[in-house]
């Protein structure tokens, strides 16, 4: 079975799952769909931004001691994995409900 047969099959079961036992609202799927994007989108950001950074400080580290530092550790997919965690976190935390600034 291909990965993207299992995928297509378990998210039908948890779209089934969610609509028939959990009760939620087919119309609202659209909307999580492009929170999804949005945090994606964020995640992307940080990659690049992350990656730009982590290479300036080998290449900065090179100038500075004369000395090789590889940009090797920059092909690693953690950067990817954890950048897109970051992206999801401040994206759920820009959109966290703030409280109410007190009224004198």
């Amino acid at each position: 079975m291909t990965p993207y047969l299992t995928i297509a099959l378990t998210s039908l079961v948890a779209y089934l799952v969610a609509v028939r036992r959990l009760g939620m609202r087919p119309s609202d799927l659209p909307r999580a769909v492009a929170g999804v994007a949005g945090s994606l989108g964020t995640g992307v950001i940080f990659t690049l931004v992350n990656l730009a950074a982590a290479g300036a400080l080998v290449l900065g580290l090179r100038a500075l001691t004369g000395r090789f530092f590889t940009l090797y550790s920059l092909d690693d997919v953690v950067w990817l994995v954890v950048s897109l965690l970051q992206g999801w976190l401040w994206r759920l935390w820009r959109d966290a409900p703030r409280p109410r600034a007190p009224v004198s």
